[in-house]
This record gives C-alpha cells, structure tokens and sequence, in this order.
C-alpha cells in the first residue's frame, strides 16, 4: 500500500508542474516541408515532432525565459522533399513575435548536415541552411 501512495504522490507532483501541448502550422524543415508541429512546452523547454507533406523532424527548443522571442535548438529531420536530404542535423534559431509561451508568428532558420537524397551516392554528405515560418496555436 505504502508504493502506491508513494507512486500516487509522485504522479500528483508531476501534474502540478506539467507543461502543455502547442500545435504549430507552417513551411519548413520542423514542419515536415508543409505540415503540423506538435510540441510539448515547459517553462523554458520544449520537445516536438513535425510532420508534413514531404517529411518529418524531432526536436527541442531551449529559451532564455518564458517570455523571451530568442529560442535555440536542435532537430533530426528526415526524407525532406524541399531541403532535398535524408537525414538531416541542424542547430536552430528561431524568433517568436509574441514570446516563447506566447501564440502566433514564429521565423526561424536551421544550419547543419544532411545526407544526399536523389539519386546521389549514400553516405555523401553537405552543408545545409533552412528556413522556417510557422504559426503557434
């Protein structure tokens, strides 16, 4: 009985502090070329997955504070019809208009690596800059 108090007490402390989840339409490499973000915010942080008509990214934002516009990170995306890569590792910067727990416009750019895609021999491998330009909802 004493484990499932203790197990109950810990999911009651998690639920006080728990984050919540923010749906992002846009164009870009977190956005799966043209597609949905879905991400999971607390304070600070927060991990997504995109997905979209060309592709798909996993990722994480980090901010200064809550409010602040300047958000860094990083993101594995893959089979990007656009940026025209299987794999790709890119650093992020983004700028949110209305903050970073705010709603609305963001702009954003990536810089990393990616593997050739069409046709080009496995394992090459080039610099990659992105673009992004999404919605938060």
């Amino acid at each position: 009985m004493k484990k499932y108090l203790i197990a109950l007490a810990f999911v009651a402390a998690t639920q006080a502090t728990a984050g919540e989840f923010v749906p992002a339409a846009g164009f870009g490499s977190q956005y799966g070329d043209l597609g949905a973000k879905f991400m999971y915010r607390e304070g600070t942080m927060a991990a997504y997955a995109g997905v979209g008509v060309g592709g798909g990214a996993l990722g994480f934002h980090l901010a200064h504070s809550a409010g602040s516009p300047h958000v860094f990170g990083m993101q594995y995306g893959f089979s990007s019809d656009v940026f025209d890569g299987k794999d790709m590792l890119l650093g992020t910067y983004d700028y949110h208009f209305s903050g970073f727990s705010g709603r609305g416009w963001t702009l954003g750019a990536g810089l990393g690596v990616a593997d050739y895609d069409d046709g080009r021999r496995d394992g090459d491998s080039r610099t990659l800059a992105v673009l992004n330009v999404g919605y938060k909802f």
